[in-house]
């Protein structure tokens, strides 16, 4: 009886191992994404900056086209 407990005990060591290491693995791999992730973000805020200091005026005609459109749309909401 004493052998079976040990081999369970044994098991189970090797099962919570075995999870632990796949626990690693995943943080590991979730870590290499995020650092992927916030090098393109930089990337895509970089050229975004570099495009509206280029072109000015389109960034403020975009700014006043969307005030205009999104005025409208909360004239027509709450005016109900």
């Amino acid at each position: 009886m004493t052998e079976d407990t040990t081999t369970k005990s044994i098991d189970l060591d090797e099962m919570a191992g075995k999870f632990e290491q796949s626990c690693k693995e995943a943080i590991s791999r979730l870590s290499d994404e995020k650092e992927r992730l916030e090098t393109e973000l930089r990337k895509e805020y970089r050229n975004a900056r570099k495009f509206v200091r280029s072109n000015p005026e389109e960034g403020v005609a975009y700014a006043f086209l969307g005030g205009i459109v999104l005025g409208v749309l909360l004239t027509r909401i709450f005016s109900r």
